[in-house]
């Protein structure tokens, strides 16, 4: 009787053993299975975003042609221009004066006295935010403020967030940024290559929301590029933006 209690309590510690060691490898599998779903899930942000940013892409290359299709036309135009302004400048046979040549000569300012009034500047004004939060952005991504409500001169495109200087001259871009939740953000303005003014957008508090601005005045050649860029990142704070927390951009010539 001793030796059949004794080899049931045997089975008993075997079938114990058993158990926690199942147990054991339920909660690693049910880790394992929280860890996938979260990778899932980033893996479906990732591929809703990247195919926000092919929508975008598409939606600027239609731009960029019409952009083309325009400069065509006006390059057609401006040699159509040049080919008229040769024929009216050949003599008239025999030397006899026209009409036009004789208005043409009335119209221009007399050789020795050039004018000094300077060529007309077209005003340059843009002003941007974004439709919707950017979720942890990384490193030395552009932001792009897709909402375009101003844009003087034709500088600013809101599919790539860049602003392209129509002219020379001393431009002002101001810019705020919102952030939610813990975590932070240093925001750059970029010219071309070169950092020439930052911003930190720092949340505090799980919970917690911040709004930062900055103001930047540079010189800027013709063709110069300005962005707003990421340049540290974190994997917490999102780039907050909603239709009563304005995230912005905008700028403008002196």
């Amino acid at each position: 009787m001793a030796d059949e209690m004794k080899l049931l309590k045997n089975e008993i510690a075997v079938i114990r053993n058993l158990l926690r060691e199942q147990n054991e490898r339920l909660t690693r599998l049910e880790m394992e299975n929280d860890a996938l779903k979260t990778t899932v899930t980033k893996l479906e942000n990732d591929n809703l975003l990247t195919r926000d940013r092919l929508v975008n892409i598409s939606d600027e290359n239609k731009a960029l042609k019409q952009e083309v299709s325009d400069l065509r036309r006006q390059v057609t135009t401006i040699q159509e221009d040049s080919n008229i302004e040769n024929l009216d400048k050949q003599e008239a046979p025999s030397g006899a004066f026209r009409e036009t040549d004789v208005h043409r000569r009335l119209l221009l300012p007399d050789a020795g006295s050039p004018s000094t009034t300077p060529l007309p500047v077209e005003p340059v004004a843009f002003y941007a935010y974004m439709s919707k939060s950017e979720p942890t952005p990384s490193n030395h991504h552009a932001l792009v403020f897709d909402v375009l409500k101003t844009n003087l001169g034709n500088g600013y495109n809101k599919y790539s967030g860049t602003f392209v200087a129509p002219y020379a001259g001393t431009y002002v871009f101001t810019w705020t940024i919102n952030t939610n939740p813990h975590g932070a953000h240093f925001i750059n303005l970029m010219v071309n290559t070169a950092i020439v003014g930052g911003t930190l957008a720092d949340t505090q508090d799980t919970a917690d929301f911040d709004s930062d601005s900055n103001t930047a005045v540079v010189v800027l050649s013709q063709g110069d590029s300005v962005i707003l860029r990421t340049t540290y990142n974190s994997d917490r704070a999102d780039i907050y933006a909603d239709s009563h927390s304005f995230t912005s951009f905008a700028g403008w010539r002196l």
